[in-house]
């Protein structure tokens, strides 16, 4: 029951990080100007587009209040699914479970990301808010990895790639994470465009004008942040960013794999981190190339996540104590 019930939190996870990412991407996250109803109402009002509500300031789109209405709605699923499995946790229904430590942070996340998603909308999507709300999306189903993982029977322990790789292994963690982070400021701040549809240069050079001393700041709270505030010199500067990471990710993986190909029980583990890798770049170069297409986009995104999630599971197989 507790394994099933991961893995089914785990499926809605992944299926509230796309349908959270085509939202955002879709330009939908206002689709709704309140919560957690919309329109004061638990579905999409009826009307032609453009109508004015009383007491809204927006005209309604209903295509775009549908979409974050499932978003909400799936989101609010996965809540309901991890709470039950914090409270069979907590009455000690696995037989493998030692610790409320996982149960109690993915609970305790699952609220906050309905605090964020709330926060989203009332803060009209400030980058600072949407990108945080993506990562806890993306923490929450990593805990949840985490946890089913743990269910599974031990593998013998290689203690001598802990000792000799551990801190590369940490660090590749590390890198990743910080470059997903940066990727959901890029889409938060609107800057995948910001080089025009040119790679790898931007803007017709290897070095454009860019301002990086106003592309990480927080920014006013009650302005509409929708489709971007910055000036293109800072969106620039934010994708050129995100571009120098890809290439500090892939070289600090690559010898990551390089190192660890001489373990023969993690030869999945590595095919799988290399070909999700493989795959990210090419997402990342066709966005650009091809003006941010709505598939590739999405894929994007959920493609970062399963490449988290890969790694994580990299680090679970050599972390976990033997039975």
């Amino acid at each position: 029951m507790f394994k099933k019930l991961l893995q089914l939190s785990i499926i809605l996870a992944l299926i509230v990080v796309v349908l959270g990412a085509y939202t955002r991407l879709a330009d939908a996250g206002l689709g709704c100007p309140d919560w957690p109803t919309c329109y004061g109402q638990l579905g999409v009002p009826d009307g032609k587009d453009g109508t004015r509500i009383e007491g809204y300031d927006r005209p309604l789109e209903a295509a775009k209040g549908w979409k974050e209405m499932v978003h909400r709605y799936a989101a609010s699923t996965l809540g309901l699914v991890i709470l039950i499995i914090f409270f069979l946790a907590l009455k000690g229904k696995p037989k493998r479970y030692q610790s409320m430590t996982l149960p109690g942070f993915s609970a305790f996340f699952v609220m906050l990301q309905g605090a964020f998603g709330m926060w989203t909308v009332t803060l009209l999507v400030h980058p600072g808010i949407v990108t945080t709300h993506l990562i806890g999306g993306f923490v929450t189903t990593a805990l949840l990895i985490w946890m089913l993982l743990n269910q599974g029977r031990p593998p013998a322990i290689y203690r001598h790639v802990l000792k000799r790789h551990k801190s590369l292994l940490m660090v590749v963690l590390a890198l990743l994470s910080l470059q997903i982070i940066l990727g959901g400021w890029t889409s938060t701040n609107y800057a995948a465009l910001s080089c025009g549809e040119e790679f790898p240069t931007c803007l017709g050079a290897w070095w454009p004008a860019m301002d990086f001393s106003n592309a990480f700041t927080w920014g006013q709270l009650g302005v509409d942040y929708e489709y971007g505030v910055l000036d293109n010199p800072a969106r620039a500067a934010i994708q050129m960013l995100h571009r120098i990471g890809a290439l500090v990710v892939t070289l600090s993986i690559a010898m990551l794999v390089y190192l660890f190909k001489e373990y023969a029980h993690l030869k999945i583990n590595l095919i799988l981190i290399s070909a999700l890798l493989t795959l990210q770049i090419t997402l990342g170069i066709v966005n650009v190339l091809y003006s941010l297409p709505m598939l590739v986009a999405v894929l994007h995104n959920a493609v970062a996540l399963l490449l988290l999630l890969s790694v994580i599971g990299l680090v679970h197989k050599i972390l976990q104590k033997p039975a």
